[in-house]
């Protein structure tokens, strides 16, 4: 069963581990744990994704929630990719 979260606190290692998983890792700094720690912080909207208690995605925004968003990052677990799963965080 897929949920999306908008309240969920993740710590940086599990978001290292899903862009590791989804390919995302290779152009962001996954070796960097207090940089990831701020990338996490500092996004004022996080939506996860998740398959039972399994992170499977993440999407981090800049957004002023009236009527811009900036969406830093999308990352979606590879063998979870297919089904659209990247598409409702976005919306």
């Amino acid at each position: 069963m897929i949920q999306y979260c908008d309240d969920a606190i993740i710590t940086p290692e599990e978001a290292i581990d899903l862009y590791i998983r989804s390919t995302l890792g290779e152009r962001r700094p996954i070796h960097n744990v207090q940089t990831f720690a701020a990338m996490l912080k500092n996004a004022n909207l996080t939506i996860t994704v998740w398959d039972r208690d399994m992170l499977i995605g993440i999407s981090r925004s800049l957004t002023d929630f009236s009527y811009v968003a900036y969406l830093a990052d999308l990352a979606v677990d590879q063998e979870h990719q297919q089904p659209g799963i990247g598409k409702q965080p976005i919306e």
